[in-house]
């Protein structure tokens, strides 16, 4: 079985919680780099950093995943008013959580003061 290079994370955090999320899904992911982490500031930064191999044939399949993850993500940030009780709702709910009604599909853009 061939593995590729997947992705590249800057600390073992990051690459750990990436791994996590593939992993739960059924994919076969190889953690490399994880011992050089603890060196940073003492060889040169791009050595420290982590990558996830994982084999050829499940690729695909971890990019459907991601963009499936940061697409929930922007929903979330997000804001869908409740027709019934005019509650506030983050955007990837089905529901409102208030009153339990059934969320319309197009939330609107979570705006924030600028100060």
């Amino acid at each position: 079985m061939k593995r590729v290079r997947f992705s590249v994370y800057r600390t073992v955090g990051e690459a750990r919680l990436q791994a996590g999320l593939l992993e739960g899904s059924g994919l076969s992911v190889e953690i490399r780099g994880e011992a050089l982490a603890p060196l940073g500031g003492e060889i040169p930064s791009t050595e420290t950093w982590v990558e996830l191999w994982l084999p050829e044939e499940e690729v695909a399949r971890a990019r459907e995943l991601l963009a499936e993850l940061e697409e929930d993500g922007e929903k979330a940030s997000r804001v869908v008013e409740c027709p019934g009780c005019r509650e506030e709702n983050p955007g990837n709910f089905e529901l409102c959580w208030s009153c339990g009604e059934e969320l319309p599909e197009s939330p609107r853009p979570r705006l924030r003061a600028v100060s």
